[in-house]
C-alpha cells in the first residue's frame, strides 16, 4: 500500500513539474540562435589571434581562414536553422551570396549586430 501511494505521489510531482515547465515564461519559444562568421584576419586584435570581444558575445563564432571554410561555415549555420547569421570580411561576405544573412562592414559592426 505504501509503495502504491509513493508511486502516485511521484507521478503527481512529475506532472506538476511538467505543467510548470510548459507554463513558464518563454516556454516553447527557444531563445533565438545567432552565429557570427568573421574572416580570421579581421577577428585579430594586435598579436592576439582572437579579439577578446568575440569571447563575450552570446553567439556561435567561426573565424574562417579561407573562402572554402567561410562557405562551409555559412552553409552549416543556415542548415542548422540559426535565426541570424552575421558575416564580416570579404571572404565571409562573398560566401554568404544568396543566403539570408546580416552583412557587416567590420568586426565592430558585426558585434553591434549581435547585440541588436
Amino acid at each position: 500500500m505504501t509503495s502504491l501511494l509513493t508511486g502516485f505521489a511521484s507521478l503527481a510531482a512529475a506532472g506538476a513539474l511538467a505543467a510548470a515547465g510548459a507554463l513558464a515564461p518563454g516556454a516553447g519559444h527557444p531563445a533565438p540562435r545567432t552565429a557570427i562568421v568573421v574572416d580570421a584576419p579581421a577577428a585579430r586584435d594586435g598579436r592576439a589571434l582572437v579579439d577578446p570581444r568575440l569571447r563575450t558575445i552570446d553567439a556561435d563564432v567561426r573565424l574562417p581562414r579561407s573562402a572554402g571554410e567561410a562557405r562551409t561555415d555559412v552553409r552549416y549555420f543556415a542548415a542548422q536553422g540559426y535565426d541570424r547569421v552575421i558575416v564580416a570580411g570579404p571572404r565571409s561576405t562573398a560566401a554568404a551570396a544568396g543566403a539570408q544573412v546580416v552583412r557587416a562592414q567590420d568586426l565592430a559592426s558585426a558585434l553591434a549586430a549581435v547585440r541588436r
